[in-house]
């Protein structure tokens, strides 16, 4: 829906700040109310809100109407003209997301949430805390969504820990680092996943897990208790909802005093579960109504009230004081945040929706509001996407500056950085009205093959510094295709390193993925590409993982062929693992399939319920027609993958442009590998040449390196151990003068 907006002047009871912070503007003068997502939008029963690091991306997180589980509806471009919204749930929510009471975004992409009940295993049970997932929209609710079927993933949760039934509140510490309100045995505890299970999976061995016993909570049914950190003075605020008191923990103070045993009705295995005692906690205030909301910047607590809808605001740089009080008159408050922009963001459950309070500008405001180009995706830990690729060595960023102060704006530096690298600033100057947009170019920077984060953000508008920071960064992730090679193309897999040099790999399961495998195609060689398909203990049917050759100059070949070797066995005949071969010529922005084999069509052995593993017999020699992108000057080549949980495909000896022959019968009919060789190479014939074959190795300027002769056959092998490293050209000539020619490199 669009964007509703209703002014309301608000009256604000204000007292004398220590010190003074952005957000004060806030205490004073007229303030109105946007309406940016309501029940229209499928808002309902929201508990929280939070934004997407370095993003505009809104992220509302709905409770959940029964034990099914809480949704998201995910707002891009929140508050601006152009937003929009989708709703997500993942299948398995009724577990790792029932009855959602609140959620936390760290800083590398990650977000982590908690549910208010006791467990969905049993009613004695009490199996249930912190979940963990990624913020990568191609990941969240849409891989692995079987909807409970045994055997199978468990929707796109990366991990979860299960020490905290009825939790009201989380907070982000670092990384993989949460802390978390345990509503049922009544303690603060602090999380450490360690290292996630990959989405779907159930091991939670890595876990590790500090309970602070003598910091006690008590819960309030059906009331989210909300917690916030203050990174840089280690403070945990939270919110103790039975006797309605805010308090906050020096998270760097306490003591291991012990070690806690996992009781039998949440049995897990941990790295480590701690009692810690001791910890410093200050209590900021006690209230006689209900506070929920919570949110820290720049030296300021801001604490909702669900009762009246009041935000009181307190200076918490030196003794916690109160400085004055938003009365918003919204009866319902729950998540409170300070959004991206720098105003005030809250979610109201009984009236399903999320409102932006607005203030009167400041004088000095720089905001970057849009990356432009490149193309980006809004994620920073995971990156699993084949699009938003930049077919170039370098990128010269264009963002969208926005003048959001009350003064014109003259100048600003702009800044950018690669994947956290060095800092490249640029000085805008022009003449820039309250309000208003521009979009600028910023200087090139280089761009190796990859993936890589961008980021962007102002300091310094019109000279003075800038009292709102929330608006000043955007970040996006985005894909290099390193530079364009020439023809012929060759790998054999022979290096350790993979992907090769100048590949992608585009892939999220850490447990079934490609890999290197020892032994290249028909025994020849030292490695070939396995696809793992049998392994985990999950089902992975319907995974996806692409391998993207470098981009490739096609414009002057000759044949039209994309050769490689390929190695398959069933699990059983129901398994119908595939394999494809596409092509794109517009950077990876649509892609056309060339190859396509499943199931008995990819078979080159008999099915085995074991994991396989090709013997040399068990290849085969593949030809991909590529006639509709020959000519083309840049290309791009992908082996996709899709699994249906049956057994290991290999593939390996991949040529483009290495097969040349005498005369158009004889086009692609010979094949060498592996390419490149450092010893016996195999050749192999589509068809036999007669009789008595003399094979030739022939050096660049025509001499002869090697020679032998053997009887016609499909098959062959010729050991080149002894030529020196360098590029070959292997003649065969039969008995009725028929020569086949290719290429040969040795290394």
């Amino acid at each position: 829906m669009k964007v509703l907006y209703t002014s309301i002047v608000l009256a604000a009871f204000t007292a004398t700040a220590s010190g003074q912070s952005a957000i004060d503007r806030y205490l004073s003068g007229p303030l109105t109310y946007t309406t940016v997502v309501d029940i229209g939008d499928t808002v309902y029963q929201p508990t929280d809100l939070g934004f997407k690091p370095n993003t505009n991306e809104l992220w509302v997180l709905n409770r959940g109407m029964d034990s099914n589980g809480g949704s998201f509806i995910i707002v891009h471009d929140a508050g601006m003209p152009d937003q929009v919204s989708q709703y997500r749930k993942d299948s398995h929510s009724g577990h790792f997301m029932t009855y959602a009471s609140s959620m936390a975004w760290s800083d590398n992409g990650e977000w982590a949430g908690v549910s208010e009940v006791q467990s969905t295993a049993s009613p004695t049970s009490t199996f249930m805390g912190p979940a963990l997932w990624l913020g990568d929209l191609n990941i969240f609710a849409r891989v692995f969504q079987s909807n409970w079927v045994s055997g199978y993933p468990l929707g796109s949760h990366v991990d979860m820990l299960h020490q905290s039934p009825f939790a009201m509140g989380i907070a982000a510490d670092s990384a993989k680092v949460y802390w978390v309100m345990d509503g049922h045995f009544g303690n603060i505890v602090r999380y450490d996943f360690v290292a996630d299970h990959g989405p779907g999976y159930d091991d939670h061995s890595a876990g590790k897990i500090w309970r602070y016993t003598d910091v006690l909570v008590t819960r309030v049914p059906n009331m989210p208790s909300h917690m916030e950190v203050d990174h840089a003075n280690r403070w945990l605020y939270f919110i103790d909802g039975g006797p309605k008191t805010i308090k906050r923990l020096n998270m760097n103070s306490g003591s291991e005093t012990g070690n806690l045993t996992v009781p039998p009705t949440s049995g897990e295995a941990l790295a480590g579960y701690k009692r810690v005692e001791g910890a410093t906690v200050e209590t900021i205030a006690t209230w006689t109504t209900q506070p929920s909301g919570l949110a820290y910047t720049d030296g300021r607590l801001l604490v909702g009230d669900y009762n009246t809808g009041d935000i009181k605001v307190y200076d918490v740089t030196g003794t916690p004081t109160l400085v004055g009080t938003i009365a918003t008159g919204q009866a319902g408050m729950m998540g409170l945040e300070v959004g991206h922009d720098g105003s005030i963001w809250f979610v109201n459950y009984p009236e399903n929706k999320v409102v932006r309070i607005n203030s009167a500008p400041l004088n000095n405001d720089a905001a970057i509001t849009a990356i432009v180009s490149p193309a980006t995706q809004t994620a920073t830990e995971a990156y699993f996407s084949t699009a938003d690729d930049v077919c170039a060595s370098s990128i010269a960023p264009t963002v969208t500056l926005m003048n959001a102060g009350a003064n014109a704006l003259t100048s600003v530096h702009i800044h950018s950085s690669l994947d956290d690298g060095a800092d490249d600033m640029f000085m805008w100057s022009g003449n820039l009205a309250a309000g208003a947009s521009t979009n600028v170019t910023l200087p090139s920077m280089a761009a190796d093959n990859g993936s890589h984060v961008l980021k962007v953000w102002t300091m310094d508008p019109n000279g003075a510094t800038d009292p709102n920071a929330h608006n000043d960064a955007l970040a996006g992730a985005f894909r290099a295709i390193a530079p364009v090679q020439g023809l012929p193309f060759n790998e054999g897999f022979a290096a350790a390193t993979f992907p090769p040099a100048g590949w992608n790999y585009v892939h999220f399961n850490p447990n079934c993925k490609m890999t290197r495998a020892f032994g290249g195609g028909f025994g020849q060689g030292a490695g070939s590409v396995k696809m793992d398909n049998y392994s985990g203990d999950m089902n992975i049917t319907g995974q996806l993982d692409y391998l993207m050759l470098p981009r490739l100059d096609l414009s002057s070949m000759s044949s039209t062929a994309l050769e490689f070797s390929v190695a398959y066995a069933l699990y059983n005949t129901s398994s119908v693992d595939r394999l494809q071969v596409k092509a794109s010529t517009d950077c990876g922005e649509t892609w056309s399939v060339l190859y396509d084999k499943q199931g008995a069509a990819l078979s080159t052995a008999p099915a085995t319920t074991g994991a396989f593993t090709p013997t040399a017999t068990q290849w085969r020699a593949e030809s991909v027609d590529i006639s509709s992108v020959v000519g083309e000057a840049d290309v791009i080549f992908a082996f996709v993958s899709t699994s249906n949980y049956g057994n290991n495909v290999y593939f390996d000896d991949i040529s483009i442009g290495n097969v040349v022959g005498m005369e158009e019968a004889g086009l692609n009919e010979v094949r060498v590998f592996p390419v490149p060789s450092n010893g016996t190479v195999t050749l192999r014939l589509r068809n036999e040449l007669t009789g008595s074959v003399l094979a030739e190795v022939l050096t660049i300027d025509g001499k002869t390196a090697h020679a032998e002769r053997w009887t016609g056959a499909s098959t062959r092998s010729m050991d080149l151990a002894g030529l020196a490293k360098g590029s070959y050209v292997l003649r065969l000539t039969g008995v009725d003068g028929k020569q086949l020619r290719s290429r040969l490199v040795m290394e």
